[in-house]
């Protein structure tokens, strides 16, 4: 990269080998890549305070922070709490977790939602404030504004952006690939066993683990064929090209290649030029019919 900086975190997986050494009982853990320098993600529905949006405003959900283990869960959590409404996704992250943006994007396509690479300047309430009651009456926790300057989508995050069905990130945002880190971790486990002879024949009759211990690991930065494979099956899944692998084999883990928005559009990784603002202004409001995901203001608002 020329000019900026951009977080980056260290698109990865864990295989694990197992173990075995004589007088004990061999498992494995796989390891959890933690995130560079970035938060877990995290999940909010916003409501636009653009000015002029009343009584019908957009709303979306915000997704920002690194890919971790637990982000799908939490945004199925999230998804549940709408029902049927289709938001879009406005999403920052500086990457994280492969198998868990795989499975974001996977959750993404089957509601069948758009996503935006952007992030949300929040007014009144912050994400961090537990108990905070600046937006009462204003018929939502999170009011905010969706903007593309500064945003950024690296390493994993790209995947996760496949699984939309509208597809956007604007010029002034940065996306950006490079090679898959695998961690490859062996665990020693030492178990208790009580068992009884049945018959002549050992019969486990209780087993439980005493200790766990991480006696090594290996970091490996070439895609295995396997990985590769399971890529491309991904993306041919989402109806995107096998150009985004290709440019993620020939950029070193260390490095990030920014994929121009010109580009993004040959391999269909986006659907269109445009920023994220093509989802979240007030504009999609005004038309006939408003987008699915605008929301009329109401009385019982007053109560929010």
């Amino acid at each position: 990269m020329i000019g900026m900086a951009f977080p980056r975190e260290v698109f990865s997986r864990s295989v694990v080998i197992v173990c075995l050494l004589v007088g004990l009982l061999a498992s494995a853990a796989p390891a959890r890549a933690a995130p560079a320098d970035d938060t877990d993600m995290q999940f909010l529905v916003v409501r636009s305070g653009q000015p002029g949006c009343e009584p019908t405003c957009p709303e979306w959900i915000s997704a920002e922070g690194a890919i971790v283990r637990d982000s799908p869960a939490l945004f199925k959590k999230l998804l549940k709490t709408i029902g049927n409404r289709r938001l879009p996704v406005v999403v920052t992250s500086p990457g994280g977790d492969v198998d868990a943006a795989l499975a974001l994007g996977r959750i993404i396509r089957a509601r069948k939602l758009e996503v935006g690479v952007g992030k949300t300047r929040f007014i009144g309430c912050q994400p961090q404030q537990k108990d905070c009651r600046d937006n009462d009456g204003r018929g939502a926790r999170y009011i905010g504004i969706a903007y593309s300057g500064g945003a950024y989508c690296n390493s994993a995050c790209p995947l996760m952006l496949a699984g939309g069905t509208r597809r956007v990130v604007g010029q002034w945002a940065y996306l950006g690939v490079h090679q898959i880190t695998t961690v490859h971790t062996q665990v020693l486990t030492r178990y208790q066993e009580k068992y009884r002879i049945v018959n002549g024949k050992k019969k486990v009759t209780s087993k439980k683990v005493v200790s766990r211990k991480n006696v090594g690991t290996r970091t490996t930065y070439e895609m295995s064929k396997a990985q590769e494979r399971e890529l491309a099956a991904y993306l041919a899944e989402m109806g995107v090209g096998r150009a985004v692998i290709d440019q993620m084999k020939i950029t070193f883990a260390n490095d990030m290649r920014k994929i121009e928005p010109v580009a993004m559009m040959e391999m269909k990784l986006i659907t269109q030029l445009g920023g994220v603002e093509l989802l979240t202004a007030a504009g999609v409001c005004k038309t006939v019919p408003a987008s699915a995901h605008c929301r009329v203001f109401v009385m019982s608002d007053l109560k929010r």
